[in-house]
């Protein structure tokens, strides 16, 4: 553990000598806070909107409405834990996943904004406390094109390094993404659509972060 811990310190202080380093992490973790804060009313106004459609899903259609929160919540737990663990001995690790998931954030106020759907036939509340921190209102039923629970873990999946971290992290993309149609809280169309914009948002972040002279470790 103390070995650990010394290798996390001097890899992080090696980090922040990096001046762009700092700034991406002064600037992103601010972004990320007014995007939080914009969220709280964008997801009002469009929870609140008169106007939308529910789509005809023949997937939906087929597929029992069950209450499996648990399960969800534990997948994605398991997922943030070791992206805690791995970022915090490879810091190109988080700040890869921190500007990636700040273009998720904007690109799915875009898309959410644009299609304004109404919630799935038969949708069961999803008790999430990650969401609930996010949208501080409860639960919301319309952030559904496209997915935040699959982009972001695909983005986790795409930010690591190791073979078997990714492994685990695909099976809970697919796992998850089967367990949110299953409670009902998307469309089809809205996971299966997630990781194709969660790697426009990875490699736009590679982009700038390759500009920068951030590399892989």
């Amino acid at each position: 553990m103390k070995n650990y811990l010394i290798k996390v310190k001097q890899n992080w202080l090696e980090a922040l000598h990096n001046k762009a380093f700092r700034i991406d992490l002064v600037v992103g973790l601010g972004v990320l806070c007014l995007l939080c804060v914009f969220n709280y009313y964008f997801f009002y106004y469009i929870e609140h909107l008169s106007s939308g459609i529910v789509l005809n899903d023949w997937v939906l259609a087929r597929l029992p409405a069950k209450d499996v929160s648990i399960p969800i919540v534990c997948f994605e737990g398991s997922v943030f834990v070791l992206l805690f663990i791995r970022s915090s001995i490879k810091p190109v690790i988080f700040i890869t996943f921190l500007i990636g998931s700040l273009f998720i954030f904007i690109t799915r106020d875009l898309t959410i904004g644009i299609s304004q759907l109404r919630a799935p036939v038969g949708i069961i509340e999803l008790k999430d406390p990650i969401g609930s921190i996010v949208y501080r209102s409860g639960f919301i039923t319309r952030d559904l094109f496209y997915s935040g629970h699959v982009s972001f873990i695909f983005l986790v999946y795409l930010c690591m390094y190791d073979r078997m971290d990714k492994y685990y992290i695909l099976f809970a993309v697919f796992f998850l993404a089967f367990l949110l149609l299953i409670q009902h809280v998307h469309y089809f169309t809205d996971v299966i659509a997630a990781p194709f914009f969660s790697f426009l948002c990875f490699w736009s972040a590679k982009k700038i972060l390759n500009l920068q002279g951030i590399k892989e470790p």
